[in-house]
Order: C-alpha cells, then sequence, then structure tokens
C-alpha cells in the first residue's frame, strides 16, 4: 500500500512540472504574425501594431523560430519603442508557442558614429 501510494505521490509532482510552465528570456525582433507571416519586418506597417486582431510575435534569429506575445500584464505603450526593431528581449512564461510576457526590455540605443565628411 506504501510503495502504491508514493508511486502516486511521485507520479502527481512529475505531471505537475511538466504540465507547468517554464521561465524564459527570449531576443530577437519584435513584430505582428501578419508581418511575419508576409515577411514585412522593418518595413511593417505601423497599424499592424495597433490593430487589436494581431497578435505580437518575437522571431528569434539563433533558433530561427517566432514565439506569440502574450502582454496582458505590460502596458502597451512600453513596448513602442522595440515594434519592428531587433535585439528586443522579453521575459515570461513558455506554454507552447506562447510567452505570457512579465518584462520587456527595448532594444539598445544606436551605437555612436563619426561622420566624417562636408554636409
Amino acid at each position: 500500500m506504501k510503495k502504491m501510494l508514493l508511486a502516486l505521490i511521485a507520479a502527481s509532482i512529475a505531471a505537475s512540472t511538466l504540465s507547468a510552465a517554464a521561465a524564459v528570456k527570449k531576443q530577437g525582433f519584435l513584430t505582428t504574425d501578419y508581418c511575419l507571416k508576409n515577411d514585412y519586418f522593418t518595413n511593417c506597417d505601423l497599424n499592424n501594431y495597433h490593430d487589436p486582431k494581431q497578435k505580437l510575435v518575437l522571431y528569434v534569429h539563433d533558433e530561427l523560430d517566432y514565439y506569440y506575445i502574450d502582454a496582458a500584464k505590460l502596458p502597451k505603450h512600453e513596448m513602442d519603442e522595440g515594434f519592428a526593431r531587433n535585439e528586443v528581449s522579453i521575459t515570461g512564461e513558455l506554454k507552447g508557442k506562447t510567452i505570457y510576457a512579465t518584462k520587456y526590455d527595448g532594444p539598445p540605443p544606436p551605437a555612436k558614429s563619426f561622420f566624417k565628411g562636408c554636409l
């Protein structure tokens, strides 16, 4: 009886561990699913970003894959600067192909450059 009870407890712990969402931090290109499917990356129309029907997507270059972003816990205006830009970091829980975002880090500022010559 004890062995069966221990096996049942171990099985329930294993099942809860597998079903739990994994905390992740992904970095990539922030766009919408429409722009991703139509290969509109840097020239994606800003109206797609503000369209509530469009889902936000993070394309991760290292994995050559994309993840849907559920940003319900984040103010949308925080993510404005990162739309259609690279090196955006999203932290949250990964469930399937969706990241439930808890933190957003915008892209780094452009590197300083020196312009030599006449205007």
